[in-house]
């Protein structure tokens, strides 16, 4: 599955709505829904093109995401950071694949 079709399925799943634009890969930023931002990590979308690269929230990929000053929903193969801290950073943390899921 290519990023762009990932990033539909996951964006419509998270929303409801289709995504705003065809997602380019270079950005792991899908879009906003409602003053929510949506993000999927993905092999290379950070620009780490080893297999696992960028799939995993750690402190310095937070640090890399496009900034949004509300809340964010962040889509990955797992998470490093504690629950405290995202809470603290306003982000939901869904683990792929088993977090996807039409709501």
């Amino acid at each position: 599955m290519s990023f762009a079709d990932l990033a539909a399925h996951v964006f419509f799943t998270e929303t409801g709505v289709p995504i705003p634009k065809r997602a380019s890969g270079k950005s792991p930023l899908l879009g906003l829904h409602e003053g929510r931002a949506v993000y999927l990590l993905f092999n290379g979308v950070m620009g780490d093109k080893r297999p696992k690269g960028g799939n995993v929230l750690t402190g310095d990929v937070l640090a890399k995401l496009p900034p949004h000053h509300g809340p964010r929903v962040v889509y990955g193969e797992a998470s490093r950071l504690s629950a405290e801290r995202l809470a603290r950073e306003g982000i939901v943390f869904r683990q792929i694949p088993y977090e996807i899921k039409v709501t």
